[in-house]
């Protein structure tokens, strides 16, 4: 049945239509246009990329005109959207999101332009919503009887997915290095294209659903949704054309020099994968930023690549590092990102509390801004200050602060009419010499000028009870004293963070040693070093000072809120925007101290829990990175700063030990071996030790956020785990696989980490496989398939390694006579495919995709059958990996990411293939069998030798003496020796260690490595290496576990000191960097620290003998 319009709808609908056609296309909308058609026509062009090609620079052009605007254009449309949820209530969830989301991006301190690109797709599908501006009553059914709003519910659940989905793509995307996403730009391309897409989606099912209905107030939204041409529009028909533009042309500076240095080489980016010196020139070709909080001169520097949650700083990366990140899938990276969702969770309630917060005015209500810039100043006082003064859009600091001081000082009559008479103790504070605060406190962009909205923004944030004379004072004296009860804070609680370390659990020493010796906590001790008139506070009585307590209530309520805050994120600052979240917009110095202390505390916290806890060894890495964004903050502040001096041709050492009491002076300068570093704890500790305030803020009842580990040394011990595998062996055919298998693996371009035990209990007529064993990482089970001769098969360890599951993929083929396999082996969700050499398609040498391996030759009829575990084995390796294979054993989600992980440890981290060998042998037959290079020699005689190891090892086992005893042992403290030395050398290891290493795993069986590996594991733990500090006689980095220093010679600095090994101080070692001093011998009085404390005391200086 037809609809019936009243003649008034018509006669709308007809002018409707009229203006739309009346309507002259803007030339921008021209040019958006035009671009559209463009990458029309380019997308069906075969002969170069659109990336390449002259419609791509028309378009490129468009959309870096969009990104430049992306600011300006965000916040007008979220203003738009905030109206139209107020009359349409039902799309304010989805638009909540979107400001979330928006907002996030909107606080970052660099914004990628591939990254705004795609947020633009976000703002072009939001912006369809604004056209329910117009709609008065979306309730009304249409002629299916569903209504607008009834049709729009429908699609906002997975248009809120969206929109979280791209929130915390953009998120990972820029937590991850620079030179892992170029090296993955083609991942994350499809990644960004799929969000991109759906954003269109979502936009093009928006328009539909609003051109079905004709009802009333809906017709011109119909007529302006045909008409109209937005931004995006013929981007959205081309969307992967788009994101390939983005991805080509918004590249960094950074970028493009990788870019010119990958396409130099012959083979293009494969070749940089597979060449180790290659890598590591891209990464000497990185910024090397190792520490925003570390001087250039610092002893140590070179440690800053320790790898902590988030991490996105490329001097962190190694060669293993990086080849583990590349390998990830995607999905895998979104599913590390934990933290994303608090966080997200954090700004989506900080935007709903915007929406009902009611602006502070002084109870004055602004009629107009007609009459004058004055108008628009809220506060009352310092209207009346500015309209007297006539002064325009903004003032200069020094003038507007000696106005305030006079218009209070002199009584004036509107400063008399406004005036609480209880307030009369403030107006002492407001006098010249106190004036500098108050200066920094009203301009926050350190022009020298106040502007209106400075003075409103100034006036706003103060407490709803206070006048405009106590919130001066606070400024002018009260901030002041806030500072220097932080200070004390501050001090007492890293004081009490060694006193609890020295109770914690041994598994926690390293750990806890690792975070007090940290540059991030050095960086805090530098910091507050630089704080004048300490002493000028120390009779101050915190608990009961009147003044102070004037200003206490809002200062601890601050630091509540902030603590608030941080428990919404875990007290994990992981980006710069995360810490906008948190402590809000303004200068560092209104947050830096309650975020220290806050921080601080929950050290604190952690390290009380190691007492009775095995920790994470992230847990305290998580408060390492928080104090490192908050240091690269205060860094970007002090550099600002510096340029504002340069520019005003001031001395910037004398400014920077004003401004902010001089807190700033050493945050990022050599420190001065000043009165702080002399100063007892516990002259800081009495001061605020009973304070209740001190209490307020506790993250006690706030969990751990790892669970706590359990040591493999005490999981080995319990050797009754669930074996889900059958305990009889059935075969069902004649070449069955069930028995007692034994091999190795590698990795590619190194040795691997020893030798594999297990067997194959079950072997049905489908060709599964299901069995368990060991190896140097633990218990594991299988479980696979084998077709003809292709065997793959699921390598799952039952125990959890750092916390995560460990689970591998080997593919490999089966010698006739089922008596061995060979093949490779790979992460879960990589698409690679193993393919035999001879029986490769043209599709399959052309792609370069698939990995190749050499069959197992059948043996003639009367040739001796043994061979040796590395003779023929297979030639193997990777041309290229896809990531997103879609099944893994039913381990694999429905997206292509693990539901498990694939994170490994020790040996393996970082490599993610290799290959594999398996023989249907018992381990001993590995472990007495002789070289190849000895087979080859003399092949009889290599068979007699295996037959003699073999035999020696059975007797050996029944019988034990001294000498094989002893030889175990050095085989066991050299294995731990070397394993340790792998752990601590990020990949980098030296060539004949790694010779030994390969020679020595072969020797051992795979349950003595297992337990070895425990006792490596369990001491290093507990092994204490002093971070930062080399030893100055022989250059040992880094000492452990006990160092020698002598303060004395420090020079008056707090860097220099003689540091020495054991060794060191024992020989009498010269140290000839510094004045060439030798230390003296162990009876003299010298600072020794053995728990990684950076404890000190005297020495005498020895000059050195002459030479």
């Amino acid at each position: 049945m037809s609809a019936e319009f009243s003649d008034a709808e018509l006669q709308k609908a007809d002018a409707a239509i009229k203006t739309s056609l009346s309507r002259q296309t803007s030339r921008g909308q021209k040019r958006l246009d035009a671009a559209g058609k463009v990458i029309t026509e380019a997308s069906g062009s075969s002969v170069m990329s659109i990336a390449q090609s002259d419609a791509a620079a028309q378009a490129f052009t468009v959309v870096k005109d969009q990104v430049n605007n992306f600011v300006q254009h965000s916040k007008v449309l979220m203003k738009v959207l905030d109206e139209v949820g107020q009359a349409h209530p039902f799309i304010q969830i989805a638009v909540s999101l979107f400001k979330a989301g928006l907002t996030l991006e909107l606080t970052r301190r660099e914004n990628d332009g591939k990254v705004v690109a795609l947020n633009l797709t976000m703002c072009d599908m939001m912006e369809t919503l604004t056209l329910l501006k117009p709609v008065v009553n979306a309730q009304q059914p249409g002629t299916d009887g569903l209504s607008i709003e009834d049709r729009l519910k429908q699609r906002l659940g997975s248009i809120i997915e969206t929109i979280k989905r791209c929130a915390k793509v953009c998120d990972s995307y820029q937590k991850r290095s620079t030179l892992v996403n170029f090296l993955t730009s083609m991942k994350w391309q499809g990644k960004f294209t799929e969000v991109a897409q759906q954003f269109a989606d979502h936009k093009a099912g928006i328009q539909s659903d609003l051109q079905i209905h004709t009802s009333i107030g809906i017709t011109t939204a119909n007529v302006t949704l045909t008409a109209m041409s937005t931004s995006f529009t013929a981007f959205n028909e081309n969307v992967s054309k788009l994101m390939e533009i983005v991805f080509e042309r918004m590249r960094s500076p950074e970028e493009r020099d990788l870019s010119a240095f990958v396409s130099k080489e012959q083979g293009g980016l494969d070749a940089v994968l597979k060449n180790d010196k290659l890598l590591e020139e891209l990464l000497s070709k990185q910024k090397t930023d190792g520490g925003a909080g570390m001087d250039n001169g610092e002893k140590g520097a070179k440690n800053a690549r320790r790898a902590m949650p988030g991490q996105a700083l490329d001097a962190v990366l190694t060669v293993t590092d990086l080849r583990k990140e590349v390998s990830k899938d995607v999905e895998k990276v979104l599913a590390d990102n934990t933290f994303f969702d608090q966080k997200f969770e954090a700004m989506k309630m900080q935007v709903d509390e915007v929406k009902v917060k009611i602006k502070h005015e002084s109870d004055r209500v602004i009629g107009t801004i007609l009459a004058g810039p004055h108008e628009r100043i809220v506060d009352r006082d310092l209207y009346c200050v500015w309209k007297e003064m006539g002064w325009k859009g903004s003032v200069k600091a020094k003038h507007l602060v000696m106005a305030l001081r006079d218009h209070f000082a002199e009584g004036s009559h509107a400063a008399a009419h406004t005036a609480n008479r209880a307030d009369d103790w403030a107006l002492q504070f407001i006098t010249v010499l106190r004036i500098q605060p108050l200066i920094e406190a009203l301009d926050d962009d350190l022009s020298s000028f106040v502007t209106v909205a400075e003075a409103n923004a100034f006036t706003d944030v103060r407490p709803q009870k206070w006048s405009l004379p106590h919130w001066i004072a606070y400024w002018t004296f009260g901030f002041e004293m806030t500072v220097q009860w932080y200070f004390r804070r501050i001090r007492k609680v890293i004081a009490d963070i060694n006193g609890a370390a020295s109770k914690a659990l041994s598994a926690n020493r390293r750990i806890i040693a690792d975070f007090i010796a940290s540059w991030q906590v050095r960086w805090v001790e530098k910091f507050l070093s630089g704080l004048r008139d300490v002493e000028q506070w120390d009779d101050m009585d915190w608990n009961s000072q009147v003044m102070f307590l004037k200003f206490k209530d809002y200062v601890i309520q601050n630091e509540q809120k902030i603590d608030h805050n941080l428990r919404g994120v875990n007290y994990f600052l992981d980006a710069a925007n995360t810490l906008k979240i948190v402590v809000g917009d303004g200068r560092p110095e209104k947050y830096i101290m309650p975020l220290i202390l806050l921080l601080l505390q929950r050290s604190l916290y952690i390290v009380e829990q190691a007492h009775t806890t095995t920790l994470h060894v992230n847990e305290l890495r998580l408060i390492e990175y928080s104090l490192y964004i908050l240091s690269s903050t205060v860094r970007d502040r002090v550099n600002t700063l510096k340029a504002v001096h340069k520019f005003q041709n001031l001395d910037n050492k004398d400014q920077m030990t004003k401004f902010f009491f001089g807190l700033y002076s050493f945050a990022f300068e050599k420190a001065v071996y000043s009165n702080y570093w002399t100063r007892l704890p516990d002259l800081d500790a009495k001061m605020v030790a009973d304070d209740p305030a001190a209490r307020a803020s506790s993250s006690g009842d706030l969990p751990l956020f790892y669970a706590p580990e359990m040591e493999d040394i005490d999981i080995i011990a319990d050797l009754t785990f669930d074996d889900p595998t059958s305990s009889h062996p059935t075969g069902a055919h004649s070449e069955s696989l069930v028995g007692h298998w034994s091999g190795g693996y590698e990795y590619d371009r190194r040795g691997g980490d020893g030798l594999v035990s297990f067997t194959v209990s079950s072997h049905d007529d489908d060709g599964a496989i299901v069995g368990s064993g060991t190896d140097t990482f633990g218990p594991f089970t299988v479980h696979g398939t084998l077709n003809d001769d292709r065997l793959t098969f699921v390598k799952e360890y039952l125990l959890l390694q750092y916390g995560q599951r460990v689970i591998w993929r080997y593919e490999g083929v089966v010698a006739p006579g089922s008596d061995e396999i060979k093949g490779q082996w790979g992460l879960p969700n990589a698409d690679w495919k193993l393919v035999v050499a001879g029986d490769e398609s043209e599709d399959t040498i052309s792609t370069g995709e698939a990995v190749s391996v050499d069959v197992p030759a059948r043996h003639t009829e009367g040739e001796d059958s043994v061979t040796g575990p590395g003779e023929g084995e297979p030639e193997i390796h990777v041309d290229e990996l896809v990531e997103g294979s879609r099944e893994v054993d039913d381990q694999v989600n429905n997206d292509g990411a693990s539901d498990t992980g694939t994170a490994v440890t020790g040996m393996s981290a970082g490599f993610v293939h290799g290959t594999f060998f398996l023989k249907r042998r018992p381990v001993e037959y590995l472990l007495s069998f002789p070289s190849d290079e000895e087979f080859a020699e003399n092949r009889p005689r290599a068979l007699w030798k295996l037959a003699l190891n073999a035999t020696l090892r059975v007797v050996q086992s029944k019988i034990v003496n001294w000498g094989f005893i002893s030889a175990r042992r050095k085989q066991r403290l050299r294995y731990i020796e070397l394993l340790k030395n792998r752990e601590e050398s990020w990949g980098s290891h030296d060539v004949e260690e790694a010779q030994e290493w390969v020679q020595l795993i072969k020797e051992i069986h795979p349950d003595d490595l297992r337990l070895w590996r425990c006792i490596a594991l369990y001491q290093r733990r507990r092994d204490v290496i002093h971070i930062h500090t080399n030893c100055d006689a022989c250059a040992a980095y880094s000492i452990s576990p006990t160092r020698f220093l002598c303060v004395d010679c420090s020079d008056g600095e707090v860097d220099r000191s003689i540091d020495l090994c054991v060794d060191c101080f024992i020989a009498h070692s010269f140290a000839p960097s510094y004045g060439g001093f030798t230390a003296n011998p162990p009876s003299a009085r010298q600072g020794r620290c053995s728990r990684g404390l950076r404890n000190s005391s005297s020495c005498s200086r020895r000059t050195a003998p002459s030479r």
